[in-house]
């Protein structure tokens, strides 16, 4: 850390042609309580529209300025934030379409002071809980998220999700993690020089996120999510030019989206051991504190075998049970899951957001759990649907679904819970 930057905020923001990223910049400095403490860095990626020069002169800011046509990705995005980087004691990393609870800053630097009793080297990161930007502040969900390990994609790359903490209400301290996310870490500044971005990864969390997480993890950082709100998480991408769109045929840059997409996947599975594509991974491979099959039995993954431990798809905070070898799924599950929407009606909901359907043991641990959308089920969060075919595997037999509609109004419904049969 050099002198002068004690206490100070390395923020790092890639942005590309983002509409979002002034009100998220504005909305970040309104909401901190110490906003003088923050030094921007961001990968400006702008089109005509945007005003690029409106932060010139500006000691708080280092903006790196690149039409978009000359853009590579994310990953390319993202190392050219790191690069502006001067010493500062923490970096927090986000995308250019959030919004911040108040005081956000003062929260990221005590639940990162709590993760430090149980590590030298903790990283604060989740999913953060989605909102939209055209719609009012008060109607925005409140729960946070942890970050999910459901499954392994078609071509072997391990998938996570937002996950609400329903009992958010009752934590106190910050939750063991297995994985970071690309949009919103916080943690000592060095991490920068220690796990430096990848240029090569192109999007999504399949690459970015699971790379850096075991890149980190095996040189010694430790994960933790926020029991709380820091911030929300827009996305849809429904209102903005993505990178794909500007560069999936032709590309100023030589290579298509596509190409790109390609070699950062064939990339991953290389670090993580299950292919072999003669890749030379200098400074963006594994480290040297900790190693891969350290990591697997941490979080409960087997990437070779492309399988993962009852205990990590429950949810159940790290680090898992062992031996290892023995807590991974044994028994499949396919049901026709149906519930009474009249039990739902009765609550008078206007403006449902989401609905929640947990598979459970009959003593009440979740096995299974889906999440209803406005965006993506309608049907179901209006009361027109009541049925779901659940697929899932668990060592533990199923007893009951327990559901719960959220309504941006009332906020969540009484509990509904029936016996599986």
């Amino acid at each position: 850390m050099k002198k002068g930057k004690k206490g100070k905020i390395f923020v790092q923001i890639a942005s590309y042609r983002d509409p979002e990223l002034l009100p998220t910049i504005e909305d970040m400095l309104k909401k901190a309580k110490n906003p003088e403490n923050l030094v921007f860095g961001i990968c400006w990626q702008y089109d005509s529209s945007e005003p690029i020069d409106m932060f010139d002169g500006q000691k708080q800011f280092r903006i790196s300025k690149h039409h978009y046509s000359e853009s590579e990705g994310l990953g390319w995005a993202r190392h050219i934030t790191n690069t502006l980087y001067d010493g500062e004691e923490y970096t927090l990393q986000i995308d250019s379409h959030h919004r911040f609870v108040q005081d956000w800053d003062v929260i990221c630097l005590e639940d990162f002071k709590q993760a430090k009793e149980t590590s030298e080297n903790p990283i604060i990161s989740t999913y953060c809980t989605p909102f939209d930007p055209k719609s009012e502040e008060k109607t925005w969900i409140p729960t946070p998220c942890l970050m999910s390990q459901y499954e392994f994609s078609g071509d072997r790359l391990l998938m996570s999700m937002p996950w609400y903490i329903q009992d958010y209400k009752t934590k106190t301290r910050v939750i063991r993690a297995r994985t970071i996310s690309g949009h919103f870490y916080f943690t000592y500044g060095k991490f920068i020089v220690d796990v430096p971005y990848d240029p090569d990864i192109y999007f999504g969390g399949y690459t970015e996120e699971t790379s850096l997480s075991v890149r980190a993890f095996t040189k010694g950082y430790d994960f933790y999510s926020p029991y709380r709100m820091v911030m929300w998480h827009e996305y849809t991408r429904n209102y903005r030019v993505k990178h794909w769109d500007d560069h999936g045929v032709d590309s100023a840059t030589k290579k298509t989206s596509g190409q790109r997409d390609v070699y950062a996947r064939n990339k991953t599975r290389q670090l993580f051991g299950t292919e072999e594509y003669g890749i030379d991974m200098g400074i963006y491979g594994l480290g040297d504190v900790r190693t891969l099959h350290d990591y697997e039995v941490y979080g409960g993954f087997d990437f070779k075998k492309l399988l993962i431990q009852d205990y990590t798809l429950k949810v159940k905070e790290p680090a898992n049970p062992l031996p290892w070898e023995d807590q991974f799924i044994t028994n499949k599950y396919d049901i026709n899951l149906e519930w009474d929407i009249e039990f739902f009606k009765k609550a008078d909901f206007t403006n449902p957001k989401f609905m929640t359907l947990g598979v459970q043991t009959a003593s009440g641990i979740e096995l299974f759990r889906k999440d209803f959308t406005v965006e993506n089920e309608p049907a179901v969060c209006y009361l027109h649907e009541n049925k779901f075919n659940a697929k899932f595997e668990s060592q533990d037999k199923p007893g009951k679904i327990v559901m719960y509609l959220f309504d941006e109004d009332k906020q969540w419904s009484e509990r509904y819970e029936k016996n599986i049969k």
